[in-house]
């Protein structure tokens, strides 16, 4: 019986903790290093977060090459 009961506060606790994190984190913004810039169609270079476009081959503002 004691084992039944500890199961059930062990079950308990993990629900608790796992809807807890996703209720923290919701509607909250992070900053995302992969988040999108600007219209969010181009994502930010991910040396020196400048904007890109998809036919850029190096940061325009770095000079890293990408890929």
């Amino acid at each position: 019986m004691l084992e039944i009961a500890l199961a059930a506060v062990f079950v308990a606790m993990a629900i608790i903790t796992i809807g807890g994190k996703n209720m923290s984190t919701a509607g909250v913004s992070t900053d995302s290093p992969v988040a999108p810039v600007g219209d969010g169609s181009d994502l930010p270079c991910p040396w020196c977060r400048a904007q890109t476009s998809d036919a850029d081959r190096h940061c325009p503002s770095c000079g890293h090459r990408f890929g």
